[in-house]
Parts: structure tokens; sequence; C-alpha cells
């Protein structure tokens, strides 16, 4: 399934043979445009049920200090009170935005976010797919 949205801004696709919801940042967005291509992924996920997203932040451009507060103590809190359950969320960003993640936010910060959320942040689709699948996996494996 896949959804163009936003003012073309924003992909959605939900690839179920991955099960994982794929958000792809066209081109920079005004504050609005974010909130709103970020609640219409919370929305294609509940109706989903997809606990495994990939944001590709690399047409996105580094947030405002209110987005990113948003973000952090508005967006994923809202989720884990939605979809009370393990979430993952791959983050794909260029190596600039990586460099701003260690230095102002701390990848340690964010790979112990939230009780329902883990954060990862990649340089490489493929890594952060894997890492995705292999989080996929190792829940399997946890209900068996």
């Amino acid at each position: 399934m896949e959804r163009n949205e936003n003012e073309s801004n924003l992909r959605l696709t939900y690839r179920p043979d991955l099960d994982i919801l794929f958000l792809r940042w066209l081109r920079y967005p005004t504050s609005a445009q974010l909130r709103q291509g970020y609640m219409e992924a919370l929305e294609l996920a509940v109706q989903e049920d997809c606990r495994f997203w990939l944001f590709d932040l690399r047409s996105r451009g580094s947030l405002s200090v209110e987005d990113e507060a948003w973000m952090l103590k508005t967006y994923f809190p809202g989720i884990e009170e939605r979809l009370p359950y393990q979430n993952y969320f791959a983050n794909l960003v260029t190596p600039t935005h990586y460099t701003y993640i260690q230095e102002h936010i701390g990848l340690s910060f964010l790979s112990n976010y939230g009780n329902f959320t883990k954060l990862g942040i990649f340089l490489s689709e493929q890594d952060a797919v894997a890492w995705l699948l292999k989080c996929r996996s190792e829940e399997k494996d946890q209900t068996i």
C-alpha cells in the first residue's frame, strides 16, 4: 500500500512482505506538514497493525527546536499510548544529521528512549532494513 500525501512532501508505503512502514520525506516540509505527515504515518501503522517503521530523513532536513521537541516529547509518547507494545523505528539519516544526533541528542538516549519505543539511527537503508528484520525475527523467537 502506498500513499503520496502531504502535498508531495511525503511518501508513505506499507510493505506487507517486510511488515515495514516506510516514511520517506521527498523535500523539506513546513512544521505543519511535518506534524501532519507523522500523524498520517501513525494512522497507517494503526490501520496495518505495523510495528516496524523506517523513517527516511535524508531529504527532510533538520528540525526546528520546536519540532524536535514535539517529536521527542509528544509524537513518540503518543505512539506508545496508541500502540502500547514494542515499536521499532529505523531512522535513515545523512552523515551530517548523524553527527548532529550524536552530539546534541545522544545515540544512547535514543536507543533507550521509551518503554515501547526502540530507535535506531542508520546511514544505509540496507542496514536500517536489516535491523528492523532482525528485531522482528528476535520478537518472533521470543513468542515461540
